[in-house]
């Protein structure tokens, strides 16, 4: 069979967040209990600045952890210099089933963020020299950019690095990974070292290799689905081709 479907249940407004776009409740626990039947293992992106302190997911799922490759996303610190982050490799077993549905509660979810009661206050506090520059930069770009003729057009990104500098200053000086939490998104699951189930949360995307029609009907009764099969190629992503693969 071998189609490649992609979750296709949206309606888009400008004023507030999609309205069905995801799969959630029953349907979700159901489609949970689909790929874990098929699957593996699965991973999970930890998103959020590295070095911060770990969320409730990632702590509860850490003695299942089999291993960590390099993720899609990358933190870009300078023009020549990115971080990247990383997904974890979990085994799809009842048990990390449970915990994963425990935190996530819907196709596009992502868990809470684990910050104790007033850690919004604080960062509003520590961090508002550097919000206050931000402000003021960002209006000395706008002003630049509705004028009518832009002397500087050429250098612009040499313009805008020379207006946030005081910002970018500031944020060395007060900045530390652990005033943040990471947080667990984008379930992925395997069936050897080929995904067959890949969500991408920030542009609530998702994609599934659909390798049986048994598997294909039961996908279809949790939600709309659109063949993109001419569009796509399989594998999906395959752990072979992971770069920075470690295994535990």
């Amino acid at each position: 069979m071998d189609e490649i479907l992609y979750f296709s249940s949206s309606t888009f407004y400008h004023d507030r967040e999609p309205e069905d776009h995801t799969i959630e409740g029953e349907k979700f626990q159901a489609l949970m209990d689909l790929c874990f039947a098929h699957a593996d293992r699965f991973s999970l992106l930890r998103s959020g600045w590295l070095g911060a302190n770990d969320g409730l997911l990632e702590q509860a799922l850490r003695p299942f952890c089999l291993g960590e490759y390099r993720s899609y996303a990358a933190i870009y610190v300078s023009k020549k210099k990115k971080l990247w982050h990383k997904c974890y490799l979990y085994p799809a077993t009842e048990e990390t089933k449970a915990i994963l549905l425990r935190y996530i509660p819907h196709l596009f979810g992502r868990e809470p963020n684990a910050a104790p009661e007033g850690h919004a206050e604080y960062l509003e506090k520590k961090y508002a020299e550097y919000y206050k520059a931000c402000e003021a930069a960002e209006k000395q770009i706008n002003k630049y950019l509705s004028a009518e003729t832009h002397p500087d057009t050429d250098n612009f990104f040499s313009f805008s690095n020379k207006i946030y500098c005081e910002a970018h200053t500031i944020w060395q000086r007060v900045f530390d990974p652990k005033d943040y939490y990471s947080i667990m998104e984008d379930p992925c699951f395997f069936r050897g070292d080929e995904m067959f189930f890949e969500t991408v949360t920030h542009e609530r995307d998702c994609f599934v290799h659909v390798f049986s029609d048994e598997f294909g009907v039961r996908l279809r009764e949790l939600g709309k689905w659109a063949d993109v099969s001419d569009r796509n190629r399989l594998p999906l992503f395959s752990l072979k081709e992971a770069k920075d693969l470690v295994l535990y």
